[in-house]
């Protein structure tokens, strides 16, 4: 799986995902080619690893959210709820396939792997529902590995929270959630849930606190299955939780 993602406007990026599923291990040079009907697009939301070649593009994705994706594809082993890797990905897919562009036909190359990084180029075709185009050509990338010995460390100060949100549970829930956290310091706090495209769809908590510990509750009697983010802010900024709804 290849990720990159661009910034656009401010906390605003651009995402790009590629899957190429290959039985060869370490990586080779190699070229994977696709060419994927419209009818065949409805097989993605059952199954989208079914396809050996998947490419998508999502524009215009919030930095909260592309923080969230990121975090989950290129880590799937912070995921200890009861749901597998194909479960989530199927709800990534399911909830951004109306904002998606998916790629129908292209080829994908690895032209050169080595101590410095994987590269290659790519072309292809992508389409979005109500039947909007973009063509990408003559594309290319490169993953060059960090050299670790030219990093350098800066002394800094880490200044305490004064909330802490702790871990929501029952997580995956139906049809709530309670959620937890803890105050430190008199202040203003407020905690909402967000969908994965980035829009808020509830305001759970927006008042003044006194210091201690407190416990509100999410209660999802009318949204659909799929994935959600807790968002506290505060004085502090901004702690984001994925909580995961199914029916």
């Amino acid at each position: 799986m290849m990720m990159g993602i661009s910034p656009q406007d401010e906390n605003v990026f651009d995402l790009f995902v590629t899957i190429l599923q290959d039985t060869t291990f370490p990586v080779q040079p190699r070229t994977w080619e696709w060419n994927v009907t419209i009818s065949d697009l409805t097989d993605i939301i059952v199954n989208p690893l079914s396809f050996p070649t998947l490419s998508i593009f999502i524009p215009g994705l919030d930095s909260t959210f592309a923080n969230q994706w990121l975090s989950f594809f290129t880590d799937t082993t912070n995921i200890g709820d009861s749901l597998s890797f194909d479960s989530l990905s199927t709800s990534f897919f399911e909830n951004l396939i109306d904002d998606m562009y998916i790629g129908t036909q292209g080829i994908i190359e690895i032209t050169d792997v080595n101590e410095q990084g994987i590269f290659g180029n790519f072309s292809c075709s992508m389409w979005k529902p109500l039947f909007s185009f973009i063509n990408i050509t003559n594309a290319e990338f490169n993953f060059e590995p960090i050299d670790l010995e030219i990093l350098t460390t800066v002394p800094s100060v880490t200044m305490p929270n004064t909330v802490t949100l702790h871990q929501a549970f029952p997580n995956p829930f139906n049809p709530y959630s309670k959620i937890p956290y803890t105050v430190d310091t008199g202040q203003n706090i407020t905690i909402s849930i967000f969908d994965i495209k980035g829009e808020e769809i509830h305001s759970v908590v927006n008042k003044y606190h006194n210091p201690g510990g407190y416990i509100t509750k999410f209660s999802a009697n009318n949204i659909s299955s799929g994935i959600y983010f807790v968002v506290l802010k505060n004085i502090d900024g901004v702690q984001t939780q994925k909580i995961i709804l199914t029916k």
